[in-house]
């Protein structure tokens, strides 16, 4: 299953989504202004000044901005006065989506792909029985972008879909273009691009909100930290570990149109069958899951996340997600690992490990707490520490205990010995280290909150910035990378664990056929997989655009 409290994937209608945006940023106090262009941006030392107006109006209003984000889709005016290439190219085909209503008889815990015809239909279920419903235009209207109506929708559903579906009461129908297309520069001094500003793709796989969310969770702690008094370079390595994810989500999205859009009827034949199979093996499930709900991205190797020598398989090391352990108990409440996590601050989880190391955790959370503001220190308390927990909760007003009874996180995080975990507030591990070795997490600390550095290479602020960059092996930010407990999640090969459960219900000649099949699909999957990957958010999987975890595939006998 996937590594979450909520394995599951879930659609949500986009007036829902954005319904629950507008409310937590009303609930935070912040305004939103619709209906306002920006004319021109002028960026200077202090600041960005901004031309606007009112859509409808003639009168024009000068912001200014002491950071600007642009997060305005894929015509983006900021991007723009990036000076920024958004290479690329499109499908040559329009797309056509509906949210409706559907009369039929059909499973709703999947999603289904409709393959009557070479161009397929696809539609997975919303909540309150609705449903989102997508579609290649064919003949391709290149010049047209306006919405369809529903008749349209209808007429063509019923050439690809079951011939008696019946569609009414659309909330939302569009056309659009697919495009394939990436800036590789998100950051130009105090302008910054994130989601389709920064990269546009299909919308196969339901990926594209949930990447710019991660870029906004990526961005957000960093950009607080600089507005705080952090050297600005840190957002410099935002470009640097979001440019490649947004690269690995091109690929994975483009290799499931490959798939999904094949004409050949001998390979639509190939595909309508040997796909079901290899979706029906828990491993290839699981690797195709877990790739979709974006939480195997990862940052190693990365600017913030230190090369090391020392490997273990099966575990995690700084740049990857925090997997999710449930079964941890603090105030006489359950709790799983991620309930321990800030939001706006960096945590510091202080496993005890197994055996009397009391001493050690007291003295680790005595040294961090100095950063009060920059972190929260938690100490989780293995079954046999239960009852130190009023003692070391006593020697700080920094932390609060929890214990880990069963220890299920102790062992997830293969910290049975004692482990200090410092985990980024977009939920991705920072540093790891002993408990013996608390100046690994500090000098992380001090780097992100004090450091300033020497005349070096200037950040890629266009001379606006007053601090230099660290580059990609600077030691001021990694050179704990060798001390570090460094491990390696178990990657494994596409085929391995696949294999031996194929070949206990086929024969071998089946089997050879099928891993065909699967080379092309694990290219889809893993094989383009980036080095340096990307953020799930800490709430869990819950995205829009996505499916549930099964899909059904229909075809028409013979």
């Amino acid at each position: 299953g996937i590594d979450s409290p909520y394995p599951f994937m879930l659609t949500l209608g986009q007036d829902q989504t954005q319904r629950i945006l507008d409310q937590r940023l009303e609930q935070l106090g912040v305004t939103i202004e619709r209906g306002v262009e920006i004319l021109n941006l002028d960026q200077h030392a202090y600041g960005v000044e901004l031309a606007t107006r009112r859509v409808g109006e003639q009168l024009d209003q000068t912001l200014q901005a002491a950071w600007v984000v642009g997060c305005d889709g894929a015509h983006s005016v900021v991007r723009r006065h990036l000076e920024a290439a958004f290479d690329g190219d499109d499908y040559g085909q329009d797309w056509l989506m509906a949210e409706v209503d559907i009369d039929w008889q059909i499973e709703r815990e999947r999603f289904h792909v409709f393959s009557y015809t070479p161009a397929p239909m696809v539609a997975f279920p919303l909540p309150g029985d609705r449903w989102r419903v997508f579609m290649p235009q064919v003949p391709n209207r290149a010049g047209e972008r306006q919405a369809p109506e529903i008749g349209e929708i209808q007429r063509i559903a019923a050439t690809r879909g079951p011939a008696k579906m019946r569609l009414a009461n659309p909330t939302l129908l569009a056309a659009f273009r697919c495009y394939r297309r990436q800036t590789a520069v998100m950051r130009r001094g105090r302008l910054l691009v994130a989601g389709d500003a920064a990269h546009i793709h299909s919308p196969a796989g339901g990926q594209g909100m949930n990447t710019g969310l991660h870029d906004a969770a990526n961005l957000a702690w960093k950009l607080a930290l600089v507005v705080g008094g952090a050297p600005a370079a840190l957002l410099d390595t935002y470009q640097d570990e979001r440019v490649p994810i947004a690269a690995g989500v091109l690929e994975f999205t483009h290799n499931l149109v490959r798939i999904f859009s094949v004409t050949s009827p001998s390979k639509r034949w190939l595909r309508d069958r040997l796909l079901p199979i290899a979706m029906s093996v828990p491993a290839a499930e699981r690797r195709y899951t877990t790739r979709l709900s974006q939480i195997s991205h990862t940052y190693r190797g990365g600017p913030l996340a230190p090369a090391s020598r020392r490997s273990r398989r099966k575990s995690i090391a700084p740049g990857d997600r925090l997997p999710s352990v449930s079964g941890l108990v603090g105030g006489g409440k359950p709790l799983s690992t991620l309930d321990l996590l800030g939001s706006t601050t960096h945590t510091l989880l202080v496993l005890s490990g197994r055996g009397n190391h009391q001493q050690a955790v007291q003295k680790t959370i005595a040294r961090i707490a100095r950063f009060n503001g920059n972190v929260q220190i938690v100490p989780v308390l293995a079954t046999d520490a239960t009852q130190r927990a009023p003692a070391i909760t006593d020697a700080t007003r920094h932390a609060q205990a929890i214990t880990d009874p069963h220890l299920r996180a102790h062992r997830r995080y293969h910290a049975l010995r004692g482990a200090l975990l410092l985990v980024r507030p977009d939920g991705y591990l920072a540093r790891r280290a002993p408990l013996s070795r608390p100046d690994i997490p500090e000098q992380y600390l001090h780097q992100l909150t004090a450091w300033r550095g020497e005349a070096e290479k200037p950040s890629r602020g266009g001379g606006e910035d007053p601090v230099p960059a660290p580059e990609q092996g600077d030691k001021r930010w990694n050179k704990q990378g060798a001390d570090d407990e460094r491990v390696d999640q178990d990657a494994g090969g596409p085929l391995g664990a696949v294999e031996g459960e194929l070949l206990a219900r086929h024969s071998r000649r089946e089997v050879r056929v099928i891993q065909t099949f699967l080379d092309d699909l694990a290219s889809a999957i893993a094989k383009h997989r980036p080095q340096t990957v990307a953020t799930q958010q800490q709430a869990g999987n819950s995205q829009s655009g996505a499916a549930p975890t099964r899909a059904t595939r229909h075809r028409r006998a013979g």
